[in-house]
């Protein structure tokens, strides 16, 4: 009782210890990664900070880009306005001259053509056609010719950059729609206006690539004042025409197109305006960014969407941060609370392993004890009724005899239940030191068998015992391993059914090893069962064990002797069908 009150004392302490443990690693780790998720949101926080600004900067160069240009243009519409506020009568010639100082196809290479279109009336149409002729355009019409209406902007003064646009002279700009409407606005406003998409047109009235125009108004000499004013003066518009592929081709050769592209839309327009090469691959990355700005250029609203690499505007190194933060943070946290966890194991372990070692030496202790003041009058009982039973003291009726025989039976049994305590206590202890003999293992297990004959023959089992002719000759306390042997024979005798049964027991040599085999066809083991029987006290339930006599500790000492010897137990076992049980032991035990 009081061992077991002791060594359920230590099994809780030991629970209340090892849960303890996970305490200060769980604190210390989940501190950690909350510090780690702080500084990985103020990583994200600083790197956010870091691409907006990249972003702003880039998307603000875009913009001056796209406006920069096409205010350029607009310096050379108004000055073509000023051109003809300054002459009575411009000619075609004059217009080329003008032109001719800017250089326009090579300062300027995004626009396809630069022209002016007159407004006339019906009544001023065979005046136009008079100068168109003297302008050497002999055959000047207005095209498209229908529908008819009170007021036209035909073409009549037309320079061309791009060698595959030829003039449109006559081309009336009014017979389309976003070209009318964005003229009748820098009518109205007396500002320079561009149209939405629009599809370029040449002399043969074939559809060109998408682009735009943009229109700069000519009221004459005289400026107006009010929007009434300006639809009565209004004279006519010098205008550019840009396909839009070589317009910002030229936009963002000023640009870093690995780092931002992006795409134009003209509000209400469900077609783009534009899209530049690198905005579908930058789009398609894993690193991006996409932002999106509404800005009123020139009367049109333009929807631009802007596609930039992280990767190219800012440095590997703070994309990477935030990551790299919150992964060293978790791999800190992890390997401080496993050190932590670790160290306070090891002294957990050891002071608990004080402790067992207490706990087992109180028990050795007891064991040795208590076994020693059984054994002494126990001894005393077996010799007096010995005395008794050979008539020291006078002739005895039969009926005492065999009391007096079971007497002497159960006392012998009692002893060797006391030796079997007496030597788990020197095991536990280490304090069995072999006394090693040369000895032939034929004669041992002859013995042994001999011995038990008496209960093999009362269990009415057959027996068969093979040993070599030569010797088996091995360095072995014969003391010892007789009790090994002893114990799987007596096992096999008890735990196979009486009458019937068969025991073979056999020695053997191979590869300087020595087998001593005990077999029987008793009740088995299951395989899953095996390692519990070598244990302490360990007694397996099954149709005979209630049957037999036994402390559960036979097989722990067995095992334990053999394994003194340097030898193992092996075991081969089916329930219903029987058991074999190997000792195994080398004929030259290493260091004698």
């Amino acid at each position: 009782m009081f061992m077991r009150r002791a060594v359920s004392k230590l099994h809780r302490l030991a629970t209340v210890v090892y849960r303890s443990l996970y305490f200060p690693p769980t604190v210390i780790c989940v501190a950690i990664i909350v510090a780690s998720f702080f500084g990985w949101q103020g990583a994200k926080q600083s790197l956010i900070h870091d691409l907006n600004g990249a972003e702003q900067t880039h998307v603000a160069t875009a913009e001056q880009a796209i406006y920069t240009h096409i205010a350029s243009y607009e310096q050379i519409l108004r000055g073509g306005v000023g051109l003809f506020q300054g002459s009575d009568q411009v000619t075609s010639e004059d217009w080329k001259n003008y032109l001719a100082a800017f250089n326009v196809k090579g300062q300027f290479p995004g626009v396809q053509g630069i022209g002016y279109a007159q407004v006339v009336t019906n009544d001023q149409l065979s005046d136009l056609k008079d100068f168109m002729a003297a302008q050497n355009v002999p055959d000047f019409q207005i095209r498209p010719a229908e529908p008819q209406r009170d007021t036209y902007a035909p073409v009549i003064f037309l320079q061309t950059v791009a060698a595959t646009s030829p003039p449109s002279f006559g081309f009336d700009m009014y017979s389309e729609g976003s070209r009318r409407a964005a003229m009748y606005e820098a009518r109205d406003t007396n500002q320079t206006t561009i149209t939405p998409r629009i599809a370029l047109m040449t002399t043969d009235g074939k559809k060109r690539p998408t682009g735009f125009n943009m229109y700069a108004p000519y009221y004459g000499p005289l400026e107006p004042t009010s929007v009434e004013d300006r639809r009565a003066k209004i004279r006519g518009y010098v205008y550019a025409s840009f396909r839009t592929s070589v317009f910002f081709q030229d936009v963002i050769s000023e640009l870093d197109t690995s780092a931002l592209g992006f795409q134009i839309f003209v509000k209400g327009d469900s077609q783009p305006l534009y899209t530049s090469p690198s905005f579908n691959k930058i789009n398609r990355s894993g690193h991006k960014g996409i932002t999106t700005h509404i800005s009123n250029i020139y009367g049109q609203t333009w929807q631009i969407t802007y596609a930039l690499d992280h990767t190219q505007i800012v440095s590997n190194v703070q994309l990477k941060r935030p990551g790299g933060v919150l992964f060293f943070g978790l791999f800190t946290a992890v390997l401080i609370s496993l050190i932590i966890y670790l160290v306070l194991h090891g002294r957990a372990r050891d002071l608990l392993n004080q402790k067992e070692r207490a706990v087992e030496l109180a028990k050795d202790e007891l064991l040795s004890l208590a076994s020693h003041q059984l054994r002494t009058p126990a001894t005393g009982v077996k010799q007096y009724v010995g005395m008794v039973l050979q008539g020291f003291v006078g002739n005895i009726s039969e009926e005492q005899k065999s009391l007096l025989e079971k007497a002497y039976a159960s006392n012998d049994r009692q002893l060797r239940i006391i030796n079997e305590i007496l030597h788990l206590a020197k095991i536990d202890a280490g304090r069995i030191v072999l006394a090693r003999q040369r000895s032939d293992l034929n004669e041992l297990v002859r013995d042994v068998v001999n011995e038990q004959q008496p209960d093999i023959k009362a269990s009415d089992h057959k027996l068969e015992l093979h040993l070599p002719q030569k010797p088996t000759v091995a360095n072995i306390d014969t003391h010892m391993l007789r009790m090994a042997i002893e114990n799987l024979l007596s096992n096999a005798i008890k735990y196979t059914q009486p009458g019937g049964g068969k025991i073979v027991v056999g020695v053997r040599k191979y590869h300087g090893q020595a087998y001593i085999t005990v077999q029987d066809n008793g009740v088995g083991i299951d395989s899953s069962d095996i390692g519990k029987i070598f244990h302490q006290f360990s007694r397996l339930p099954n149709e005979m064990s209630q049957r037999v006599e036994g402390t559960g500790i036979g097989l722990y000492l067995a095992k334990h002797l053999v394994e003194l010897h340097k030898g193992q137990i092996q075991v081969v076992s089916q329930p219903g069908k029987g058991s074999t049980f190997t000792i195994v032991l080398p004929l030259r035990a290493k260091g004698l």
